[in-house]
């Protein structure tokens, strides 16, 4: 073999070889691109969904079958569908608040923003989590970076509240690949991990990659889970405009 050959084939083999660059030299994403993102991931311009939920606790498992519906970021719709004792119930947010509404009583009542943290419907999940009154971009700064998870990489997104944000957590963290599709979110009070949201089963959903599995696991008491679990899910659909007032939240709730 020739010394050019012999230095040719050197070079093809050194460039083969070449070890990825680690991910902190790999330069960050726009912040901001991502945090529209993450807001808009399940909703877009508007949203219709079907879903299970079930609730494991340490005294017994529950499951709900659930209806969706969301309008930009101001205008959510959550209907029980089953079982049957809780039929009709329902969450419902708007640019006025959030209410629940109880069937039975056909009473519809305000939920303050202070129990944003409370358990919705015996969940694991918050008021919060399901209807997500608070937005990532306008009540969070952001920091972004890339981190190195064993073989893969992932793009870690790090959100502290804004001055006097209407939010729960003292630390957000959510952990991206590098389509920005979420595979967990840890959630912090101080320094503390208090509980982590994991997503699975990804499938592409009008045009972009949607964990339809998401599993929230308490840190204090780890054997316990809720799991929702999509089973049809709109994106950029034709929603009615009077489906987020009082008349429409009856007339759908009572199907």
């Amino acid at each position: 073999m020739s010394d050019f050959r012999r230095i040719a084939l050197a070079l093809l083999v050194g460039a083969v070889f070449v070890p990825a660059p680690p991910a902190a030299a790999q330069a960050a994403p726009d912040v901001a691109a991502v945090l529209d993102h993450l807001d808009d991931l399940y909703r877009a311009s508007s949203s219709h969904a079907v879903m299970t939920m079930r609730v494991e606790r340490a005294r017994g498992t529950r499951e709900l079958t659930l209806e969706s519906w969301s309008r930009g970021m101001d205008d959510a719709l959550i209907v029980i569908r089953a079982p049957a004792r809780e039929e009709g119930t329902a969450t419902l947010m708007t640019d006025d608040g959030l209410w629940n509404y109880a069937p039975r009583a056909d009473r519809l009542i305000r939920i303050p923003s202070g129990l944003l943290s409370e358990s919705w419907m015996g969940s694991h999940f918050t008021n919060d989590d399901l209807l997500r009154e608070t937005s990532y971009r306008e009540d969070y700064s952001a920091e972004a970076d890339w981190v190195d998870e064993g073989d893969e990489r992932a793009l870690r997104i790090t959100l502290t509240p804004r001055p006097e944000a209407p939010v729960v957590y003292t630390r957000v963290e959510f952990w991206l690949d590098e389509r920005w599709v979420p595979s967990r979110t840890d959630y912090f009070d101080g320094d503390d991990l208090v509980r982590t949201m994991r997503y699975s089963d990804v499938a592409e959903v009008s045009g972009r990659l949607l964990p339809l599995t998401l599993t929230v696991i308490p840190t204090d008491t780890p054997s316990e889970r809720t799991v929702v679990i999509y089973h049809t899910l709109e994106l950029d659909v034709d929603v009615e405009g009077d489906l987020f007032t009082r008349r429409g939240l009856r007339r759908v709730a009572r199907g």
